[in-house]
Formats: structure tokens, C-alpha cells, sequence
């Protein structure tokens, strides 16, 4: 028992493993987030307002102080969009529910048909019979009733999931002292899906790609993830928009993004250790993607990498990549394997979801992995086995062929 005890001592006392690359790098430059910020290749002058430009206080999401970037930490991401189709997934927030009667369905868009004959198209995530007596909630709390403005419902006969509305203009006031009736359709439906608008109807899926963003549980900086956390999204994929920052691109560099990376990934639930050290030497390997940055110095500005430039698409078949651009977007969310082990598979955590999947693969041999077998149509044939995610668009060809790859070629951590 003594010896056991005394390797034990010698274990807890035995020197972390040595940082190298841009890890080593990152943490001599920024052992903290205000060194981060400070630094003259860091937060504030590669994305603060620098010349009263990118995200200051008037710029969402405002990174012009500490302070300020701590306060975004489990922050909506988007808010600011006025095209709701242009909102990212992770930002994506849970749509209110239209009732009929007893029954309810989450409102996933709302598209207008024809505009002079104020005509609306509410796509739903589920059947919803027609109903002349249609109500508007959020949170069991009634926003708007249809019926109050006698709106025609009538179903699509392209779309049981559908519902056409035909909204009337609303009645003048009888006389001028009396309150001008608001008009529903132009104030309501035609600005639906603004995330930062409160007086809007709010739907599930504003970018109308089949992917309810709620259940990501993305945000602007994500506590212990930064799969999904919208900030790094912006920084590595090029599918989330153009790569940040746009500007100041020789003011950040990839020891920086790695810093950032770190930094999220340590933080507590509820953010209390943003201002800490970072502790790179807990920090998992990440991110995978090649991105090329100007290199510092008198022509940093001359060598045409700004923005910063992918240097390949972000498929490299790592597991990293599986976790981020697959489990991620596809298969986690609170009704999925997001919020624990659901069907022995949880995917809250990168680390996790490489633990319970892995007895669930056979390294070199997809086609024999009982993983991968759930994913691929032609491999999964109803009814003994059911094509996942369910409820949810099947994979494309593109990342059932990462995980493909993946498993061919060991399935390694």
C-alpha cells in the first residue's frame, strides 16, 4: 500500500508534458485573456475598433473591452441581422408554437407569398390542421391571435406542413382620438425571424436549411466548447461567412485563434474563470483547420491574406473534425445525444462522444461499424434499423464520407 501511495506522490508531482508548436507559442504570448486582448497581435487590434472600425460598442458583438467580451460569454449570436436568412445555426433560437385548439406546432419560417395581396406562407415543423382560430405563443405565453384579425387559413396542398395566410388591411380608427390598429402582417410576419427584434414572431429555422439551431445550443462564446461557440466559427469557417477579421489581419495570427481556443474550452459553466490563466496544458488538440496569415513585419500588409485564407477545406478525416462538423450540427441538440447519454452515445463533450462511439466502431471497416451503419441509407435498411438523425435531413454525401474516411483509417482519437 505504501508503494502504491508513494507512486501516486511521485505521479501527482511529476512535471506536465512539455507545450510545443503554436500551444508553446500561444501560451508564452497569451497566458491569459487580457494578454490576449492587450496584445499587439490579439483581440483588440485585429477585431476591437481599431480606427473606430469592426466591434466596438456599436458593432455586434462588441469586443472593444475585457469587459465586454466577457459579457458575451453564453450570449445569442446574430442579433443584429436584419436578413434572417443569413443567421448561422448556432444562433439559431427555438421558434414560438402556432395552436389550434389542442394541438401546437413550432413555427420553423414564414415567407411572404405575394406581398400586394398580403399573403404569408408559415412553414411548421409538424401537421397542423387549418384553423380559423390560430394563436401565437412563447413559453405558454399567447403573443398574437390570428383570429383577432379574421386571417383566412387555408393548407398548402404542396406541404402538409404549411399553412398560407391571407391577412386583411387593418380597419382606420373610427375617429383620430382613437388608437391606430397595428398592421400584423407587415409589422409581425413580413419581419419574421429578426433575432434581435422582439415584436417579431420567432422561428425555429430562419435560414430554412432543415436544421433546428436551438438544439445545437450554440452562442456567441459557449462555455467549454468551442465547436460551438459562433466566435471561433467565424475565425476558422469559411461556411459561416467570411473568415474574421476582415481588417487588422496582421494584428491576428495562429497562436492567437489557438489561445482563443483554449480559453473557451477551460471556461466554467457560468464564465466565473474568465480572467485566469489559460491552462494549455489540459487543452484538447484543436482547431484542426489550415488557415494562412500574413506573416508580421514591414510587408505584412503586401502579401494579399487579408482576410486570412483557408489553406484546404476543413475535411481532413480527424476525429476533431467528425465531432465539430458532423456530431455537432447533425446529431447533438437536446432531443438528440446533446444533452447526455441517449442510447449509450453523448456528445456533449468532444472527448465524450470519441469515448461511447468507440465501441461502437470497428477501426478500418465502416461498413462493419455499427456507427456508420446508422448513418448510410443504403446500409440501414428499415424496419430493423432506422437511418440517423432521426427527424432530422439525412448526412450528405460529404460528411458520411468524412466519417467514412475516418473509421478507414483507424477511427483515432
Amino acid at each position: 500500500m505504501r508503494g502504491v501511495v508513494a507512486m501516486l506522490a511521485l505521479a501527482a508531482c511529476a512535471p506536465a508534458a512539455p507545450l510545443a508548436g503554436e500551444t508553446a507559442e500561444a501560451a508564452k504570448q497569451y497566458p491569459d485573456l487580457d494578454s490576449l486582448y492587450a496584445h499587439d497581435q490579439g483581440i483588440y487590434r485585429g477585431c476591437g475598433p481599431t480606427a473606430g472600425v469592426c466591434h466596438n460598442s456599436n458593432e455586434f458583438p462588441n469586443l472593444d473591452s475585457v469587459g465586454s467580451i466577457v459579457d458575451t460569454i453564453g450570449r445569442d449570436c446574430n442579433l443584429k441581422r436584419q436578413d434572417a436568412a443569413t443567421i448561422n445555426d448556432l444562433c439559431e433560437r427555438g421558434g414560438d408554437r402556432l395552436v389550434a385548439g389542442a394541438s401546437s406546432a413550432e413555427i420553423a419560417w414564414i415567407e411572404t407569398v405575394d406581398l400586394a395581396a398580403r399573403t404569408w406562407k408559415i412553414q411548421l415543423r409538424d401537421t397542423l390542421a387549418p384553423s380559423n382560430a390560430l394563436v401565437v405563443e412563447r413559453d405558454d405565453r399567447e403573443l398574437y391571435a390570428f383570429a383577432d384579425y379574421k386571417i383566412t387559413a387555408a393548407a398548402d396542398p404542396t406541404d402538409a406542413h404549411a399553412l398560407v395566410l391571407t391577412v386583411p388591411v387593418p380597419p382606420p380608427p373610427a375617429s383620430e382620438d382613437d388608437e391606430v390598429e397595428p398592421d400584423f402582417g407587415l409589422t409581425v410576419l413580413a419581419r419574421s425571424g429578426i433575432a434581435g427584434d422582439p415584436a417579431v414572431i420567432r422561428v425555429g429555422d430562419p435560414n430554412r436549411n432543415g436544421t433546428f439551431g436551438a438544439e445545437l445550443g450554440g452562442k456567441i462564446i459557449k462555455p467549454g466548447d468551442p465547436a460551438r461557440s459562433y466566435l471561433l466559427s467565424r475565425l476558422l469557417d469559411p461556411n459561416a461567412g467570411p473568415l474574421m477579421p476582415r481588417a487588422n489581419c496582421c494584428r491576428w495570427s495562429k497562436p492567437a485563434v489557438r489561445a482563443l481556443y483554449c480559453w473557451v474550452e477551460g471556461l466554467d459553466a457560468d464564465g466565473r474563470n474568465a480572467l485566469a490563466k489559460i491552462d494549455y496544458s489540459r487543452c484538447s488538440t484543436g482547431p484542426s483547420v489550415e488557415l494562412l496569415y500574413p506573416e508580421p513585419g514591414p510587408a505584412c500588409e503586401s502579401q494579399g491574406l487579408c482576410p486570412a485564407e483557408a489553406a484546404s477545406a476543413d475535411d481532413e478525416p480527424t476525429f476533431h473534425n467528425v465531432y465539430a462538423r458532423v456530431l455537432v450540427q447533425s446529431c447533438s441538440g437536446a432531443t438528440c445525444h446533446g444533452s447526455g447519454p441517449i442510447a449509450g452515445l453523448d456528445f456533449t463533450s468532444e472527448q465524450r462522444a470519441f469515448d461511447t462511439m468507440a465501441v461502437r466502431t470497428v477501426p478500418g471497416n465502416p461498413s462493419e461499424s455499427i456507427l456508420f451503419r446508422r448513418l448510410d441509407p443504403t446500409l440501414c435498411e428499415a424496419p430493423d434499423c432506422e437511418t440517423m438523425p432521426l427527424g432530422r435531413p439525412p448526412l450528405t454525401e460529404a460528411k458520411r464520407a468524412l466519417v467514412r474516411t475516418w473509421i478507414e483509417l483507424g477511427a483515432q482519437r
